[in-house]
């Protein structure tokens, strides 16, 4: 095979003499576009369902270990506060996800606002009923694979959770040395405060220099150091990863990071959730029980992640908090109890979601395809 052939070029024709003018070079043939490109990925639909089902046996196993009658109770005392909250929860669902569109970026395929809302809601109901809160993440991205590149979509959801990290961290470094050195908390909970600002420091400097360096070609590298992956396969990765590192990284420094400021709303919006839960309980939060909640709590919930909807850690870690405060611990107990109902009832609503948008679908096409065509 000649040089050009191998480019994919046409060779030339020799023409002879007096006809040179009858005779052109043929044009090369259109360059093909990118598998990126291509239509919906089956992948991607079977990856929502498999992880659906699983996230339903989750949420039945959930509800039984939670007890339909204090359910019923505390939807009965939390009343018509449950208004303003489900209002509160839809405006913070909203906020999430306009920080995954927002970092979508602009032009090319790309997944609409409300395409991204239902990976969103769907992907966060699947989190709340599975260990470690991370499952979900795998939902958004298949289903934002639907109308976008699968690289585009991994670094949209990543830079999400990227943004998400960074807000804890910083309430934890900002919040905690404040509620140590102004609150009256125990001498245990002052160190717990202290320490988790420090470790919080670290992690953000750490994530930092991850990214400039390149998050998952570090991970590649770490992988082939410890034998997991070998050398060809590593390489082959880090070159199919060097994309999404790139989109981490932000070609505009940190004006990339902007869409992460809707985390914040939604942020503020979950923490008036609680503050209507605690009021609707019949004792309002003072300033300095938020601040704390905000902070020393923030730690309680990502040690809580372990299990589904943190059952039993975050009684414990809550009540905790409350009796080193000087408040009823019972409230504490009461307030993540509450909360667990509406995030059942949020859960319900996402998997109902992801249903509708990925079994019907895949019902319609089945028989689509069963039927012979019309003449």
């Amino acid at each position: 095979m000649s040089g050009a052939a191998a480019l994919g070029l046409s060779p030339r024709i020799p023409a002879r003499r007096g006809t040179s003018h009858l005779v052109s070079q043929e044009p090369s043939a259109p360059p093909s576009p990118a598998p990126e490109d291509g239509e919906d990925p089956q992948w991607a639909r079977w990856l929502s369902l498999l992880i659906g089902a699983i996230a339903l046996i989750a949420l039945v196993a959930t509800l039984y270990s939670v007890g339909v009658s204090t359910i019923w109770s505390q939807l009965r005392i939390i009343g018509w506060w449950f208004v303003p909250i489900v209002l509160l929860e839809v405006g913070s669902a909203f906020a999430d996800a306009a920080v995954i569109h927002g970092f979508l970026g602009v032009g090319g395929r790309r997944s609409g606002f409300f395409n991204v809302l239902k990976a969103q809601v769907t992907g966060r109901a699947i989190n709340l009923v599975t260990p470690m809160a991370s499952v979900g993440e795998a939902t958004k991205v298949s289903m934002l694979a639907h109308h976008t590149p699968s690289r585009r979509a991994v670094a949209a959801v990543v830079r999400f959770n990227l943004s998400y990290i960074g807000l804890n961290l910083a309430t934890v470094v900002i919040g905690a040395p404040i509620c140590a050195l102004v609150l009256p908390v125990p001498g245990w909970l002052e160190r717990m405060l202290w320490i988790g600002s420090a470790v919080a420091v670290v992690v953000v400097v750490g994530v930092s220099l991850l990214l400039r360096a390149g998050l998952l070609g570090t991970l590649m590298r770490a992988l082939r150091g410890l034998r997991i992956l070998g050398a060809e396969r590593a390489k082959s990765l880090r070159q199919r990863l060097a994309d999404i590192d790139r989109s981490l990284r932000g070609d505009r420094g940190l004006r990339s990071w902007t869409p992460g400021l809707w985390a914040l709303v939604s942020k503020v919006l979950g923490w008036a959730i609680i503050w209507i839960v605690m009021d609707a309980n019949g004792q309002p939060p003072s300033v300095g029980v938020m601040a704390t909640l905000a902070s020393a709590g923030t730690l309680v919930s990502i040690a809580s992640n372990v299990a589904p909807m943190g059952i039993g850690i975050n009684e414990a870690g809550i009540a905790a908090l409350m009796a080193a405060l000087g408040e009823d611990p019972s409230l504490g107990v009461t307030t993540v109890l509450a909360r667990r109902v509406i995030q059942l009832v949020y859960a319900a609503v996402g998997l109902t979601l992801l249903a509708t948008t990925e079994v019907v679908p895949q019902k319609k096409q089945r028989r689509s395809k069963g039927k012979p065509a019309r003449r």
